[in-house]
Order: C-alpha cells, then sequence, then structure tokens
C-alpha cells in the first residue's frame, strides 16, 4: 500500500479537479466524461501515465 499523499499532493490534485471540471463542463461533457479526464489527469499528476503531448509544427 503506498503512503498519505503530501498536502502540497493533495492540493495540486484538488487544483487539477477544479481546472479539469471546469473545463470538461465548458466542452459539455456528460458526467462519466468529465470523470474520465479526472482519472486520467491523477494519473498523469501521480506518475501512473505519460501525458499525450501536442503535435509540434515539425512533427506535423
Amino acid at each position: 500500500m503506498t503512503g498519505r499523499l503530501t498536502d502540497a499532493q493533495l492540493r495540486e490534485l484538488a487544483d487539477d479537479a477544479f481546472a479539469i471540471l471546469n473545463w470538461a463542463k465548458r466542452q459539455r461533457f456528460n458526467k462519466d466524461r468529465q470523470v474520465e479526464e479526472l482519472i486520467r489527469t491523477f494519473e498523469i499528476r501521480l506518475g501512473y501515465r505519460q501525458p499525450i503531448l501536442p503535435a509540434t509544427e515539425t512533427e506535423q
């Protein structure tokens, strides 16, 4: 079992959740899609997955 998250980590997750939920609501995502976006964001923040970076002009 992993240890407890630090106060700083909890604050970062809460900040991420606020930002992602606001964005997802503006995109008119339903509740299930909003939850999926939150889970993806938390996984990235906690190091469980790598972020998908946007393509750069040279990659296109």
